[in-house]
């Protein structure tokens, strides 16, 4: 139970990081009395335990503080609400498509600054037309007035792409096509495979059927009638239309039982890790399914090295390596939900 200990200690020092502005030098100053003691009274079990879930909340702190990010004039965000503006970046997620629009998630790499290029570093959601069609990995021109995230009375728009790590939108922007292919091969290839699978299912199954099957397998929901997502939603039974933890605890025990019958329980593994890593990718690696994944994969490491695999102790550790990637996570309404839910069964 030492990691439910420290990783509920991290999870708050996040989060009292972000309701405190403490200096980040006063904070590496601060950790230095519990490393210490943990270190002189090793053999003291309490108090190294309380010195080391001291020591960890202030390292989420640290942690908190490194993820704020300092706009300069290499920052794309530093452009915002400028003017007409024209980036150059590559498309890094899958294409949010809408019924009249498509989201676009650009990683900028330069912009124009009097008729000059130069590089910058940031994140823009584009929304693009519905036609033509982008892909991952393109890489485009993009020209529009690059502004700040609204707020709104009941809603921070600001708040929520900033948690996506997104400072900046682009709407109604002129585009242009420079090259295909200039993403993660992986990644390209696995969106590739999804774009056939929604193609296969479309031509199996008539409407709404295919959807719905679509939703499921690949938690592709935007082909959905909405009567049907009301009628789902009154019946409490929305959850079965997204990728849930149901989906990786599936896949984890179909990978384990074929892959331990055919190749042994040692050498499977890998391969077993491998296949919920690139479903996980496959389905749109939201918060909620990383979330499952790490803990479906802590079973599938604890089958392998023959130890016993502790429900709580896996959700800590998949929330504290989600928060150490990035700590904005712990905003995440999926990721809380997720956590919420799962910590509800657990206990």
């Amino acid at each position: 139970m030492i990691l439910v200990y420290l990783g509920s200690a991290w999870l708050l020092g996040i989060y009292l990081a972000s309701l405190f502005q403490v200096p980040t030098e006063l904070i590496w100053l601060a950790a230095v009395l519990p490393a210490a003691v943990v270190v002189l009274w090793w053999r003291e079990r309490p108090i190294r335990l309380a010195s080391a879930c001291c020591l960890a909340l202030l390292l989420g702190a640290l942690r908190f503080n490194a993820s704020i990010p300092q706009f300069n004039e290499h920052s794309l965000a530093h452009y915002n609400d400028t003017g007409w503006t024209t980036i150059k970046g590559v498309v890094v997620a899958e294409p949010d498509i809408r019924d009249r629009r498509t989201n676009l998630r650009v990683d900028a790499h330069q912009i124009q600054v009097e008729d000059q290029w130069q590089d910058v570093e940031g994140t823009v959601l584009v929304q693009a037309s519905r036609y033509p069609h982008y892909a991952y990995g393109d890489e485009l021109e993009i020209s529009g007035l690059l502004e700040t995230p609204p707020e709104f009375e009941d809603f921070s728009y600001r708040d929520y792409l900033a948690n996506r790590g997104i400072y900046s939108i682009l709407r109604r922007p002129q585009i242009k096509l420079l090259a295909h292919g200039q993403g993660n091969p992986i990644y390209a290839a696995l969106f590739a495979f999804k774009e056939r699978a929604l193609s296969t299912i479309g031509a199996m199954l008539p409407e709404p059927e295919a959807s719905v099957l679509a939703g499921i397998l690949l938690g592709v929901g935007h082909g959905i009638p909405k009567d049907l997502e009301e009628a789902f939603s009154i019946t409490g039974t929305t959850h079965v239309l997204v990728i849930s933890g149901s989906n990786i605890a599936f896949l984890a025990g179909i990978l384990t039982a074929i892959g331990h019958r055919l190749i042994g329980k040692q050498k499977a593994t890998p391969f077993i890790l491998a296949g919920i890593a690139m479903y996980t990718i496959l389905v749109g690696a939201d918060a909620a399914v990383v979330r499952a994944a790490i803990m479906g994969g802590l079973y599938v490491l604890a089958l392998h090295y023959g130890r016993q695999s502790h429900a709580l102790i896996s959700l800590m550790v998949a929330a504290s390596l989600m928060t150490l990637f990035d700590p904005r996570t712990l905003w995440d309404v999926g990721f809380q939900l997720s956590f919420a839910a799962t910590l509800g069964l657990i206990l």
